[in-house]
């Protein structure tokens, strides 16, 4: 630190928390200070503000592995019409989306899955892909991409690509060794596929129910880890091929500490597996439909805010919901190209995408995100010692 710098720190005399308090009583005139806690959970209360006098944060910055800050555009695509989801397709990638989700309607034959993904060069984009019918059949589908990956002349390594495939959720008897087998496959014939999403949108209450939402989330996760290392698979294969995937509310801060602690818990898992060197694992943030106001107008202001969140926590991967999505059968191209332009204007005028964890060392954000860590493990805790997920009957 350079003379001026000290200098400057010297001319500022340090205040304590209790000297804070004591002004904030006064300027609160007669009003308790206790008064501005919040009461976020039944046992998890907040300050209004925190203090060096608080402690160190207990951690270094989150970072899952990257170097940037950096996430992937993303827009949801309905199937239904292979020919007109291809065209808002283009019409999404042309506008700077860089991770479609095709959410098909029904299942596709080889001749249509190649004209839903005409004019697309894989090695761009990340694609992405869920069954939102009854007769789900991953493995197909598996192939079916794995067919024109390599008819396009491409490597499957150099291309990313997921499925929406949650068999706890899916399917009342979960097919493992199904599951267990298309990982073994994705290991030899295409090592960047992610086969497995950890859905948690099912989880989310809003934010008073947090971290009831984080334990779910990891509990469900580890069953996974559990029941697939019963088929054979070491816990590092599977993170290698899974991602996590959370629905965002309005609570400002409490998104932001959510994905964070989820990244801070998940390693904990990891941890107790024997696995301390894992890459971090992705997380793809979706707007919770619960999130949204019957004002189109509101949406697509409180979309930036809802966006930032996910972003400032962490989020690999994000799709912000278009304002009439849930109010409308379908989202209209102007509503579709106002959710992809708050992402635009996050990564390329906010610089958002600079920072790695820009929340670190924030004393109220380190708080809350190790307040709901804490909590959420001890009721990940009380879970396991109850079964497990798929046993749990709840809190």
């Amino acid at each position: 630190m350079d003379r001026e710098a000290t200098y400057l720190f010297e001319a500022f005399p340090e205040i304590s928390k209790a000297q804070w308090i004591e002004q904030l009583s006064k300027d609160l005139k007669g009003k308790s200070y206790a008064d501005l806690f919040w009461q976020l959970e039944s046992d998890l209360v907040l300050e209004p503000f925190y203090h060096p006098d608080d402690g160190e944060p207990a951690h270094a910055p989150i970072t899952g592995g990257k170097q940037f800050n950096d996430w992937e555009v993303g827009e949801s695509i309905d199937v239904a019409d292979v020919a007109k989801a291809n065209a808002e397709t283009i019409e999404a990638l042309m506008g700077g989306v860089n991770a479609p989700l095709f959410a098909l309607k029904k299942p596709l034959d080889s001749a249509e899955l190649h004209r839903l993904l005409q004019r697309i060069e894989p090695e761009y984009v990340s694609l992405h892909f869920g069954e939102y019918y009854s007769d789900k059949d991953p493995v197909a589908l598996f192939e079916l991409l794995l067919g024109w990956v390599t008819g396009m002349g491409k490597a499957p390594a150099a291309v990313k690509a997921s499925l929406d495939f949650d068999p706890f959720f899916d399917w009342s008897d979960p097919p493992m060794a199904m599951l267990a087998g298309l990982i073994r496959r994705c290991e030899v014939e295409w090592p960047s596929f992610k086969p497995l999403q950890v859905n948690t949108g099912r989880f989310y209450a809003g934010a008073e129910a947090t971290s009831d939402e984080l334990a779910l989330s990891i509990a469900k996760g580890s069953d996974y880890l559990a029941l697939l290392g019963q088929q054979g698979l070491s816990p590092e294969v599977v993170n290698r091929h899974l991602q996590f995937a959370v629905d965002i509310g309005n609570s400002y801060f409490v998104q932001i500490a959510k994905i964070r602690a989820l990244r801070l818990l998940w390693a904990n898992v990891l941890s107790g597996y024997g696995v301390s060197d894992a890459p971090g694992v992705p997380i793809v943030a979706h707007f919770a439909k619960e999130s949204q106001d019957e004002n189109l107008h509101t949406n697509m202001i409180r979309a930036a805010t809802q966006a930032m969140s996910a972003i400032l926590g962490g989020a690999d991967r994000l799709y912000v919901l278009p304002a009439g999505a849930s109010l409308e059968d379908e989202a209209t191209p102007f509503h579709r190209r106002i959710a992809r332009n708050v992402q635009h204007l996050l990564q390329l005028e906010s610089h958002l995408g600079y920072v790695v964890d820009p929340a670190a060392g924030s004393y109220y954000l380190e708080q809350l995100t190790t307040q709901l860590a804490e909590k959420a493990w001890v009721k990940f805790q009380e879970i396991e010692k109850n079964g497990g997920y798929l046993s749990f009957k709840g809190f």
